[in-house]
């Protein structure tokens, strides 16, 4: 598994990027803490890293 710092803070960041992240990792296959302060989101090691920060810029959802 691979994990990335995000900007999805809330339930409502998550339904933003589900179907995204859905279509590209499957649905079950990533989970994202908002309780923790940098948001990791957290996927399989199969998927290029670029596609998942795609569907992150396309929502503004990256961490600085």
């Amino acid at each position: 598994t691979m994990t990335l710092d995000s900007k999805i803070n809330c339930g409502g960041c998550i339904a933003k990027v589900q179907s995204d992240l859905n279509a590209l990792l499957g649905e079950g296959n990533w989970s994202v803490d908002t309780t923790l302060s940098n948001k990791p989101l957290t996927f399989s090691d199969d998927v290029d890293v670029d596609d998942i920060l795609d569907v992150l810029e396309a929502h503004n959802m990256i961490a600085e």
